[in-house]
């Protein structure tokens, strides 16, 4: 059953000159990121009496239409759940709302990306890159996307990952970013094979998706 943290988060900086809703789907992750904000609120603890059920967000976002330009899903990780579940979702989300609706994701299934994309549910994604995942083995290298993502990936999942990437790129839409987080177990070398490889796909693909290197912020320090 799809659910909702009950606070609402309008902002200005996760869509460039749009005014945004930011919803949080209370579903868990199948990662652990290093410095992961939502990790205490919506991924270790489980959805209790405080959370939103769907037809009462749809019900937030309807009172919401003509106060915001986008509605953005984030998590967790928004697509760990059914499609029966977010596929219903979406389209009421498209009934009740008259903006652009964005889908924050970490990649691991590329699937349901495409299916979304492909049915005009979502009008973009922002990916989260956390590695340079074309170059790292997961069994060369499991210590350290152990230390990154909190998990090791099968080569599946790797490829997955690749997947989603290319997909977004390929997609090219205006509200749509893929984006890394500068964490400091890394070096500059790791952040700059990633927009390489970003850099490589758009030209293959004629995209302009952008890429952004964001700073790290410890959750204490917030």
């Amino acid at each position: 059953m799809l659910a909702f943290h009950p606070r609402f988060v309008r902002t200005f900086d996760d869509l460039p000159g749009r005014l945004s809703l930011l919803i949080h789907a209370w579903n868990g992750c199948n990662m652990r990121c290093l410095g992961c904000h939502n990790h205490e609120e919506l991924i270790a603890a489980r959805a209790d009496g405080s959370h939103l059920n769907a037809e009462q967000t749809i019900v937030r976002i309807a009172a919401a239409n003509t106060l915001f330009d986008a509605v953005l899903l984030s998590g967790g990780e928004f697509l760990i759940g059914a499609m029966a579940e977010i596929e219903p979702f979406l389209e009421q989300v498209r009934g009740v709302f008259d903006g652009c609706v964005v889908i924050y994701s970490n990649g691991t299934f590329p699937g349901k990306l495409e299916r979304l994309l492909a049915r005009g549910l979502v009008d973009g994604v922002h990916l989260d890159v956390k590695l340079p995942y074309h170059l790292l083995d997961p069994s060369a290298e499991s210590d350290l996307y152990e230390a990154i993502l909190g998990t090791v990936p099968s080569e599946r999942m790797r490829r997955s990952l690749l997947a989603s990437i290319e997909l977004v790129i390929a997609h090219d839409s205006p509200v749509s970013r893929v984006r890394t987080v500068r964490y400091p177990l890394l070096s500059d070398e790791y952040f700059e094979t990633i927009a390489s490889l970003v850099l490589d796909l758009k030209h293959k693909h004629r995209s302009s998706v952008p890429y952004d290197l964001n700073p790290y912020y410890a959750p204490e320090a917030l």
